[in-house]
């Protein structure tokens, strides 16, 4: 079974030593997966400076040179991996970027040459900012061959762009349901992953605030027992002593059986 950690909101803003202080010791068992934003505009979360978070400035990752250093020496050591996430992680006034960007194609494809070049490593894998992807923006995603790592996917036909494999999916989707006794409204994170023509996609679980260990093992449990795998996703900068402590005792949970194979994110596709 695979086990992937992704870490949203990566940028110009991340102070390294955040980092460091919620993933030491860590690192060194299960490698971090970085959800990275190559020229964040700032918006309101903690992180990011009050002056910043309605700018319009966008912020260069490679302008933060110590947060680069730090990011290549992970990566070296393999603690750390990137993915894509967004292009500036903006919020428009009627939705986010992934949402409503009138620019989507020029966004993915810029935006990971960009951490390519600047971190020396191939990206397979696109984050929507704050986990919201419209049709067409799932459409540039499909184009770009890049696989999909969400924790709130739609699986519904009638949001997607059309293949044969959308109605495959969807049936896939609707048995695991019965297998599991859910309804529709119930919450739901399929365990495997879906495969379009020219993506992948797979969905994870959420580390938040309202998020409780009981929660997580249910849904590590779960997916276990059906033969499926693993993605706990998270932000650095949301993690707290509560937090903290509710990660480290789910990996120690995981940790537990032998059969349990940590990975960076993007190896859940392969």
């Amino acid at each position: 079974m695979k086990v992937a950690l992704r870490d949203d909101d990566t940028s110009y803003f991340t102070d390294p030593t955040v980092l460091e202080r919620v993933y030491k010791g860590i690192w060194d068992h299960v490698p971090v997966s970085l959800a990275v934003v190559p020229f964040e505009v700032g918006y309101c979360r903690k992180g990011i400076p009050e002056e910043h978070w309605r700018s319009g400035q966008a912020f260069p990752l490679g302008a933060n040179a110590e947060l680069v250093a730090f990011l290549r020496e992970k990566i070296a050591e393999r603690r750390l991996s990137v993915m894509l996430h967004g292009y500036t992680h903006q919020d428009f006034p009627d939705g986010y970027e992934f949402q409503v960007a009138p620019d989507l194609d020029r966004r993915v494809r810029e935006g990971r040459a960009y951490l390519e070049a600047l971190l020396g490593v191939k990206i397979s894998v696109f984050v929507p900012p704050h986990n919201a992807l419209s049709k067409r923006g799932l459409a540039v995603v499909s184009k770009e061959g890049l696989n999909l790592l969400g924790s709130f996917l739609s699986f519904r036909p009638s949001m997607r762009p059309w293949e044969w494999r959308t109605f495959q999916n969807w049936w896939r989707i609707q048995r695991f349901r019965r297998l599991t006794g859910r309804r529709r409204q119930d919450r739901m994170v399929y365990p495997y992953v879906l495969r379009y023509r020219s993506h992948r996609e797979f969905g994870c679980h959420s580390l938040i605030p309202s998020t409780t260990l009981d929660e997580l093992i249910l849904g590590f449990e779960e997916a276990r027992k059906w033969g499926g795998d693993f993605c706990l996703a998270t932000h650095h900068w949301e993690i707290d002593d509560r937090l903290s402590s509710i990660l480290a005792a789910f990996l120690n949970h995981i940790h537990q059986y032998p059969d349990v194979r940590p990975v960076p994110a993007a190896a859940l596709f392969v």
